[in-house]
């Protein structure tokens, strides 16, 4: 794994303006359809793509029975279980607050790397970058926002553990840096596809459902870009920069959000909202620096000539 630069950062904004679009098609999907049908549609579409990929370009498939466990463990935990509770809590709760639980992201994926891995311990850098993020992600939605903490508990919860979740993914899919990118992502989605796909049909019979092409078009969307592209792109991320660097796009996607809002919409954003990108930025960066400055330390202290 090497220090994040430039490109990194560029694709971490690509995987927050996929990952943050995701939120105005679920709730459109959600609308039409149950959020059992929503998680299993855009899984078992995301994983077609990724088939057609492989193909496309002749990828390889997982190798060793390690890389398989850890497939499986990400389609279950990075896909078809917080798609689901992310789609049921959103019929309930508004996306500023969301907003604010998947914030955990970030905070558990570095305290979980500081003790499952060697490369990503923790850092006053990072904690540093904790603390802003979290931060600016309050002042993005308002600080108000929080008043609804305790109102339909039991959907906060599921975007929390939805939230957890994701986390533990993104170390598991550590032990699929060495594996074909492609080849492993489609395995992943279809592991996710295999397990939720069969209860949405025995549970809420799709066919029985009105037909809708705002609801269908959604879901055809999330299957394709924040799922299909998108599972694609954080395995190549987190092979280049580590977890604990691509758990920081979790503080972008609010922020995201509004600018896809401005483009689409034409939402002018509040002057809170651009100080909170500000913070957020500025959280992302002083989490990295801190890394970079002790990779060098390392590197400069290995390569210097020992005294007798």
């Amino acid at each position: 794994m090497t220090r994040p630069g430039r490109l990194d950062y560029l694709l971490l904004i690509l995987l927050a303006l996929m990952w943050g679009s995701s939120f105005s098609f679920i709730k459109l999907g959600v609308h039409a359809y149950s959020p059992l049908v929503v998680a299993a549609g855009r899984i078992t579409l995301g994983a077609i793509v990724l088939w057609l990929i492989v193909v496309l370009r002749k990828s390889g498939l997982p190798k060793g029975r390690g890389a398989w466990v850890s497939a499986f463990l990400c389609g279950i935990l990075g896909n078809a279980v917080p798609f689901f509770l992310i789609s049921m809590g959103e019929t309930r709760i508004n996306a500023g607050l969301a907003a604010i639980l998947m914030s955990v992201v970030p905070l558990t994926t570095v305290i979980l790397g500081h003790f499952v891995t060697r490369d990503e311990k923790l850092t006053a850098g990072k904690v540093a970058g904790i603390v802003l993020g979290t931060c600016g992600v309050i002042v993005l939605v308002g600080p108000e926002t929080l008043s609804g903490l305790g109102g339909d508990l039991p959907y906060q919860l599921a975007v929390l553990v939805a939230a957890i979740c994701y986390a533990v993914s993104s170390l598991i899919a550590r032990n699929l840096r060495d594996q074909p990118r492609a080849g492993s992502a489609a395995v992943i989605l279809t592991f996710a596809a295999l397990s939720i796909a069969p209860v949405a049909v025995l549970v809420d019979q799709p066919w029985t459902m009105t037909w809708s092409a705002t609801g269908a078009l959604s879901i055809i969307y999330l299957g394709l870009v924040p799922t299909g592209l998108a599972m694609f792109l954080l395995l190549l991320m987190v092979a280049r920069a580590g977890a604990g660097f691509v758990a920081f796009n979790n503080y972008l996607v609010p922020a995201v959000g509004v600018l896809v809002s401005l483009v689409v919409l034409g939402e002018i954003p509040a002057p809170s909202t651009l100080l909170a990108m500000v913070i957020i930025l500025a959280g992302i960066a002083v989490a990295n620096i801190g890394f970079s400055w002790r990779k060098k330390a390392v590197q400069i202290t290995s390569v210097a000539p020992k005294k007798d």
